[in-house]
């Protein structure tokens, strides 16, 4: 297929060479014919000039052969029909042979410049076929990255649900066996003539301690196991914040002395799930008191930048600060810590605040304690 030059008009190849025969012809004909009607107004030796256009524009379109062919035809029909004594080829004067050099350096010139031009066409062809190419190619391997990109993705996505799901198999097979091992060797003893009425009751208590302790984690497993489906969504409804801190209290079986609240006497207004804050804030105290070492947990309320703030305060070892950005990860469980948790309250109290709107963070001075601070959005002051 032929294309024109961007800057020339040529094409990046000559057209037909019969055409250029036929336009060779034609055009010494026409400048020919134009000197007859130039010569009153001109002397008939200068007129050969009419035929360097024709030269042109054959040496330009079809090269330096029909060009050169142009120019000795011009010469010829110019000395023959115009030139005295016409109708004779003679070389009557030098100037008659200057003329015939001078049509024959033009058309070679003329044809050496369009080939040139064609050449410089036919490589930016050449140049924007590769662009076009590369483009194309560019173009596959960003599809390719773009694929690849997915493809890493949903496998990172995978590889974290396998590890959250051997997390799970490996916390939850060893925090059942625990208990149940507890309960079936206290139940085996129960049957046993040999045990006293004191020692019938310790392990009946053990046994409703156990299985106390399961049923925490079946119910610490479904919240965790709807925070991470999005099923958690909360029931809006206005929320006595204090009512929430007493239930969760109590809920952890801490007494005001294990865990004290030291609350605004008038609390804003707040907006929320009752049941999920209290999961939340039971979960907190819970992992308070296992870690306060026997020291009371503090509760305390401020109001403040239009936020509700409440700071659960434990005195116990702290947190390094390599640990604190994964203190809220499921089934996380620190190295030095009491091994009766399951990695699993600090996750769920993170995702039902979160769930209400909150926020929760934490701060820790290794060696005096760690707080956790709850902060919502203040709605206006109630009682």
């Amino acid at each position: 297929m032929q294309r024109l030059s961007p800057s020339l008009g040529l094409r990046t190849e000559p057209p037909p060479f019969g055409w250029g025969v036929l336009a060779t012809v034609a055009v010494v004909a026409a400048g020919t014919l134009v000197v007859y009607p130039l010569k009153d107004v001109a002397p008939v030796v200068s007129l050969g000039v009419v035929y360097l256009p024709g030269v042109l524009l054959i040496s330009t379109a079809w090269g330096w052969r029909l060009g050169l062919l142009t120019a000795v035809l011009s010469a010829l029909a110019f000395n023959f029909f115009h030139i005295p004594p016409t109708g004779r080829l003679e070389i009557a004067a030098d100037r008659d042979g200057v003329a015939l050099v001078v049509f024959a350096i033009v058309a070679v010139a003329s044809s050496a410049l369009a080939e040139m031009a064609r050449a410089r066409t036919a490589e930016a062809e050449r140049r924007r076929e590769q662009a076009d190419q590369l483009l194309g190619e560019l173009r596959e391997t960003a599809a390719e990255r773009d694929r690849m990109q997915a493809e890493a993705i949903e496998a990172g996505a995978l590889r974290r649900s396998d590890e959250l799901k051997t997390a799970l198999l490996r916390s939850v097979s060893h925090d059942l066996r625990t208990p149940l091992t507890s309960i079936i060797a206290a139940g085996a003893a129960l049957d046993s003539p040999s045990v006293t009425s004191e020692e019938r009751h310790e392990l009946s208590e053990a046994v409703v301690e156990e299985g106390q302790r399961l049923s925490r984690l079946v119910e610490n497993l479904l919240d965790v196991s709807r925070l991470e489906s999005g099923n958690a969504e909360p029931r809006r409804e206005p929320v006595d914040l204090a009512g929430v801190l007493e239930a969760a209290r109590a809920s952890v079986g801490a007494g005001p002395d294990e865990v004290k609240l030291a609350l605004e006497a008038e609390l804003p207004a707040l907006e929320g799930d009752a049941a999920q804050l209290e999961r939340a804030f039971a979960n907190l105290l819970e992992n308070a008191v296992r870690h306060g070492g026997g020291r009371p947990v503090l509760v305390r309320s401020r109001t403040t930048g239009g936020r509700l703030v409440v700071r659960v305060v434990d005195q116990g070892p702290g947190i390094p600060e390599p640990e604190r950005a994964r203190v809220f990860e499921p089934f996380y469980r620190r190295a030095d810590g009491p091994g009766r948790g399951f990695g699993l309250g600090l996750a769920i109290a993170k995702g039902f605040v979160e769930a209400n709107g909150g926020e929760i963070a934490v701060e820790s001075v290794p060696g005096q304690g760690s707080t956790f601070v709850v902060s919502f959005a203040a709605e206006g002051n109630g009682g």
